[in-house]
């Protein structure tokens, strides 16, 4: 997130007519109910899709519904965005994990399995000021995760642990070491393939 200082006055045009839409996703195949909201405020449609989605208990995103120059419609998002999207870039894996984390926070709080609808889990991917694997799950027993919890292969796990180490291994204001995040997608990719069917990999070092 960024902020930056404006002039109020660079603004030529206002509307207070915003058109909402709510997906709310279902099931494992995760299909999608779509609403549009009219005539409300953004806090009334984020109110609409806590309510919509029965208090988080399924996956939902909440985008804004505008019209290019060329007069076509089109979306932008607000919170999360299309799950059955694969995210492409650091921004759509963070929209992601807003729908994942709501949505695993309230089976947490109604004393269910914290799995996806999929019935998978979710492992976040990350270096962390700690010796170790960079392997990490929430509302679990052992939220701080090794490879062997895993079950993963020997290689995969060496290289891992030797990833993460490479991060502890530098001033904390300096940055990542050459070619770090190229090989953290690489093993991020192996890891879901060592995972398939287990668990979905969240490489949260890209958001």
């Amino acid at each position: 997130m960024r902020g930056v200082y404006v002039d109020e006055r660079d603004s030529t045009w206002e509307r207070d007519d915003a058109r909402y839409r709510l997906y709310v996703f279902e099931g494992a195949g995760n299909a999608v109910t779509t609403f549009d909201i009219l005539d409300a405020s953004i806090e009334h449609a984020l109110e609409t899709a806590v309510a919509m989605s029965n208090g988080n208990e399924k996956l939902w995103a909440l985008a804004l519904v505008e019209n290019d120059s060329r007069g076509m419609r089109g979306l932008i998002w607000l919170s999360g965005m299309d799950y059955n999207d694969t995210p492409s870039s650091p921004r759509e894996w963070m929209r992601r994990r807003q729908m994942q984390d709501r949505y695993l926070q309230a089976k947490h709080n109604r004393g269910l399995p914290t799995l996806l609808p999929n019935g998978l889990r979710v492992i976040r991917m990350f270096p962390e000021w700690v010796s170790g694997w960079p392997l990490w799950e929430d509302h679990s027993n052992e939220y701080h995760l090794t490879g062997p919890d895993l079950g993963l292969s020997s290689t995969l796990s060496r290289a891992l642990y030797e990833w993460n180490e490479a991060m502890l291994g530098r001033d904390e204001a300096d940055p990542p070491p050459t070619d770090w995040i190229r090989t953290g997608e690489s093993l991020a990719q192996q890891l879901q393939v060592e995972l398939s069917g287990i668990a979905e990999v969240r490489p949260e070092f890209l958001i």
